[in-house]
């Protein structure tokens, strides 16, 4: 099967969205549809569909004869995003747990045990599969989408936590654990730790931002 090829509209918003993920577009920066059409050399047109893509999916904020900025988040904000990701994927997890397919899993497994040389990059890319393996095998397709979105918009953050400086090691454990007991049928551990997971990335987010805040360099 061929890949499908991408539309203009979603190459400018793949590659804005990583450039907001990244922090090459911080919290407060203005994305004007000319700004995007002279950096990404594109018509207005997808410029458009793809600022407004953005700001469907929480990331863009738009404001009446001002223009679309990227998205500011305050402690409480990022707190209730992160709580509301966690108890959406648990649901999603308990819903579709059966149907995560064990061959990936293994996959993942072997990719975090201990001794694995694991990049920043490549631990983030572990935990992205492992989080679309739980949100793809939930069969409500609206409790799918919303997840997913939770998801998305989590994403600068957990970048940050990732290339941040943190021990890779300790979070790949996290990733490790919540494989194994999916792997092993345990559905309340699997459904513990991933709450876990999720919540403690949000502390040392939260921490990060107070630590932010404290040195007079803004919010997160």
């Amino acid at each position: 099967m061929k890949p499908a090829i991408q539309s203009v509209a979603e190459q400018v918003y793949n590659r804005l969205l990583d450039e907001i993920v990244k922090g090459a577009r911080p919290a407060g920066d203005k994305l004007s549809e000319e700004h995007v059409c002279a950096s990404l050399g594109v018509s207005r047109t997808p410029a458009r569909e793809a600022l407004m893509r953005l700001h469907r999916d929480g990331l863009v904020e738009r404001f009446p004869r001002r223009g679309c900025f990227v998205k500011s988040q305050d402690a409480a904000e990022i707190a209730e995003l992160f709580e509301c990701r966690a108890w959406l994927e648990c649901l999603a997890l308990e819903q579709g747990f059966d149907d995560i397919p064990d061959e990936a899993l293994g996959g993942l497994e072997r990719a975090l045990k201990p001794g694995a040389a694991l990049t920043r990059a490549a631990s983030l890319k572990a935990d992205d599969r492992l989080h679309a393996l739980i949100i793809e095998a939930c069969p409500n397709r609206h409790l799918r989408e919303v997840a997913g979105q939770m998801l998305l918009r989590t994403y600068p953050f957990r970048f940050w936590r990732t290339h941040s400086g943190a021990p890779v090691g300790a979070v790949s454990r996290e990733r490790l654990a919540i494989v194994r007991a999916i792997r092993r049928g345990d559905r309340a551990a699997a459904s513990r730790l991933l709450r876990e997971h999720i919540l403690r990335g949000r502390e040392m987010i939260l921490k990060n931002a107070a630590r932010r805040a404290a040195a007079g360099g803004g919010g997160a």
